[in-house]
C-alpha cells in the first residue's frame, strides 16, 4: 500500500472512530460499540452522552445493559436501520402432578418506560413450547370490547409423550406465528384452563420472542427453558410518553435530532415517531453534527508511476 493510500485509510478510520458519540463519552463496553443517541454516563463529563430513553449502563462485569434493567445488550445500530438487539426472557407457566399451578413468569421486562422501544415485527417470531398450551401477547389501546388493540398467539398440543419431534414447530409441542407491529414489552399470557395432570415429560408451557430463524425446537426443550434468554431484535425511534412527532413536525420543533448536514428524517414504521439517516452516498451518524461523512475516491499510482484502478474506500 503507498503512503498517500495509507494516510487516506488512517485518516478515515481515526474520522469514524470520533464520530460514534460526543467527546469525552465513552463509546464501547463489554466489546459492544455504544453510538449517539446512546451513550452511557460518566462523571465529570460535562454533556449529556445520550438522549432520553437511550441510556445504556457500562454494569459490572464490563456487560452494557439498557439503563435500570437487566437486560443485555448484544448491538447497537443506527445505520442502515434503527435496532437494538438484546436478550429476553422466556416466560412459562408450571404444573404440579395434578395439574395446578405451581410457579409462573409473564416474562415481563419494563423495557419501554419512555416508549423508545418496540419489538420488530419484521425480524422475530412468538414461540409457544409445551403440551396442551394456549399461549398470548397482546399491545396497544383498546377499544369499545377489548383492553388492547390487538391479540397474537398460538396453541401447541400433544396426544402422547412421544407426539413431538425435533426440528418440528407446526403445533405438536411447539408453535410459532408472526407478530403485530407496535409491541412494547415481553409480556405473554397463558390460557391455563388446559389438563396439565401426569404430564411429566411436559411440566411447564413456555412462550418467548426471538429473532426467526434463531431457534431450533428440540423436545428436550419440553423441559429445560426455565430461565433461558432469546434473542430479540428491538426497533427504536425518536419518540417519548409526551411527543411522538412526524418527520413534518420534527423538522419544524426544538430538539430536531437529524443534525448533521447530508442527513434526513424517516418516519417510523413500527410506532409513532421518526428516526435519521444520512442520505445516498453518506455513511457515519446522523445524530452528531458532521457526523454524515462522503465516500473518498481516490487513484493509486503505481510504484511505476502508472496508474491503478480507481477504488472507493
Amino acid at each position: 500500500m503507498s503512503p498517500l493510500l495509507m494516510l487516506i485509510v488512517l485518516s478515515l478510520a481515526s474520522t469514524a472512530a470520533s464520530l460514534i458519540g460526543k467527546p469525552g463519552c465513552q463509546t464501547t463496553c463489554g466489546g459492544v460499540t455504544i453510538p449517539y443517541p446512546f451513550g452511557i454516563s460518566a462523571e465529570g463529563v460535562n454533556v449529556n452522552c445520550s438522549l432520553p430513553g437511550f441510556e445504556i449502563s457500562c454494569a459490572k462485569n464490563n456487560v452494557p445493559v439498557l439503563a435500570n434493567t437487566h437486560i443485555k445488550v448484544l448491538n447497537l445500530s443506527v445505520m442502515p436501520r434503527p435496532e437494538a438487539r438484546v436478550q429476553l426472557p422466556v416466560a412459562w407457566t408450571c404444573y404440579n402432578s395434578t395439574g395446578g399451578v405451581i410457579d409462573e413468569s409473564t416474562g415481563a421486562v419494563d423495557l419501554n418506560r419512555t416508549g423508545v422501544y418496540r419489538i420488530s415485527d419484521a425480524y422475530n417470531e412468538l414461540v409457544v413450547l409445551g403440551c396442551n398450551t394456549e399461549v398470548y401477547t397482546n399491545s396497544g389501546p383498546g377499544g369499545n370490547q377489548y383492553q388492547n388493540s390487538f391479540y397474537t398467539g398460538c396453541i401447541s398440543y400433544c396426544k402422547d409423550s412421544r407426539s413431538a419431534q425435533d426440528d418440528k414447530c407446526a403445533g405438536v409441542g411447539c408453535c410459532h406465528v408472526e407478530i403485530p407491529p407496535d409491541l412494547t414489552d415481553n409480556w405473554m399470557y397463558f390460557q391455563t384452563g388446559w389438563p396439565h395432570a401426569n404430564m411429566t415429560f411436559s411440566p411447564c408451557d413456555y412462550a418467548f420472542f426471538v429473532e426467526k430463524e434463531h431457534y431450533k425446537f428440540k423436545v428436550s426443550d419440553l423441559t429445560n427453558m426455565r430461565g433461558k434468554l432469546m434473542p430479540v431484535r428491538l426497533d427504536w425511534a425518536i419518540r417519548s410518553n409526551i411527543s411522538n412527532m412526524s418527520c413534518a413536525e420534527a423538522k419544524t420543533s426544538l430538539g430536531y435530532t437529524c443534525v448533521s448536514r447530508n442527513s434526513e428524517c424517516v418516519n417510523s414504521t413500527n410506532g409513532p415517531g421518526y428516526f435519521c439517516n444520512c442520505t445516498r452516498g453518506y455513511e457515519g451518524n446522523p445524530y452528531i453534527i458532521d457526523g454524515c461523512t462522503s465516500t473518498f475516491i481516490y487513484l493509486d499510482n503505481g510504484s511505476d508511476g502508472t496508474h491503478g484502478d480507481g477504488q472507493v474506500v
